[in-house]
């Protein structure tokens, strides 16, 4: 599996964002070189997006493209700008990291919503989640196959 993070951001909202999801990618790419989850998806790419809700051009819509033929997944979602100034300003990286990987971790859904043939999202998912929690990048969230939460 083959991972690319990106950004594009407005008005310098993100400008500081590539140091993190560029170690992210890094770091990812790193754990996931060598494993295998069907051939369905050889690539996760994922453009965070830095725009206010409010910003004076407009905002667009996010993008969950999926490419059969490349095996590609191709998004393009919205970062939480407010958290994410908020992190910026109390120069908390921990929290820039957790808001990045909120941002990651919808993929997972995506990938199941689009019911991609040969994937094994739940191995996928689980994988990456190992890989962000070894590094603090995991916030307490509901496993999927945990029926005690």
């Amino acid at each position: 599996m083959r991972v690319f993070f990106t950004g594009i951001q407005s008005l310098g909202e993100g400008k500081d964002a590539p140091a993190f999801y560029m170690r992210m990618d890094k770091i990812l790419n790193d754990g996931l070189a060598d494993e295998d989850y069907g051939d369905g998806i050889d690539l996760w790419f994922l453009m965070f997006v830095f725009q206010r809700e409010n910003a004076p051009e407009e905002r667009g819509r996010e993008r969950t493209l999926y490419k059969r033929q490349k095996r590609e997944l191709d998004l393009r979602l919205f970062v939480d700008h407010e958290a994410w100034r908020r992190a910026r300003r109390e120069k908390d990286p921990a929290e820039q990291y957790r808001i990045l990987y909120d941002v990651a971790v919808r993929s997972f859904d995506i990938m199941r919503t689009k019911r991609i043939p040969h994937l094994d999202v739940d191995a996928f998912e689980n994988d990456v989640d190992a890989i962000a929690a070894a590094h603090g990048w995991t916030r307490l969230r509901r496993k999927r196959d945990d029926p005690t939460h």
